[in-house]
């Protein structure tokens, strides 16, 4: 996969996340993702160093094995608020 596509996916992951929570299966999918950007040839070293630390911090995450994204748009809707 091209480095384009790879962080696209990365891109829309992050973005899934955020908006809906980190389900296990995400999480796999993100961490496979940056392993595999890091592994790419000839990588500016400013986005390696950038992959590099954002994938420490999902390495670190944990997630339980059946849990599901919600409906929640705290950040979208008025009246939403998360505490």
């Amino acid at each position: 996969m091209s480095i384009e596509l790879r962080l696209a996916a990365i891109i829309n992951l992050l973005s899934s996340s955020a908006l809906r929570g980190t389900t296990a299966n995400k999480l796999a999918a993100l961490r496979t993702h940056l392993h595999a950007a890091l592994d790419q040839r000839g990588l500016d070293p400013y986005l390696k160093s950038t992959l590099q630390e954002v994938g420490a911090g999902w390495d670190a995450a944990h997630c339980h094995p059946k849990s599901i994204a919600i409906n929640c748009y705290p950040l979208t809707e008025i009246g939403q608020l998360t505490h």
